[in-house]
């Protein structure tokens, strides 16, 4: 089923709104081949999935550095996904082909994940964001 975005899920920015709207459609992706029982793609979408959540996570981090948020139990939520992809994604190879029936489900986990990512576990950065301008930068340098 593919995630819907809505303007409950913003964090108040657009860097990072865009980050998220882009995981929601790998996660989707992830969904749409893991029924298809496309092996060699999904082993492909956790490729893609771990390098936008890493891409995400740090602009995420660079965004809590300059705003001065307390980032040590995001940063956490963050490990413990990372960890956990990469496990289901060994555990999914050791498994062959036979293994992508097992996570058929794994798409729907990350979307929940990632929805109380952005309303719990970010709730202190969401509001800190939406304090400044939707189209507030980093000063990247």
């Amino acid at each position: 089923m593919d995630m819907v975005w809505t303007e409950q899920l913003s964090v108040g920015n657009a860097t990072l709104d865009s980050d998220n709207k882009k995981l929601f459609g790998l996660f989707d992706e992830l969904d749409r081949l893991t029924k298809a029982e496309e092996y060699y793609a999904v082993l492909r979408a956790f490729e893609q999935i771990n390098a936008c959540m890493n891409q995400c996570f740090f602009n995420e981090k660079l965004f809590a550095q300059e705003l001065d948020i307390p980032f040590d139990f995001h940063h956490t939520a963050h490990q413990n996904i990372l960890a956990d992809i990469l496990f289901t994604k060994h555990d999914l190879k050791k498994g062959g082909v036979s293994g992508v029936c097992k996570i058929v489900q794994y798409a729907q986990f990350l979307r929940d994940w990632l929805i109380k990512h952005i309303n719990e576990d970010g709730h202190s950065m969401k509001q800190v964001l939406q304090t400044r301008p939707y189209d507030f930068k980093v000063d990247w340098a």
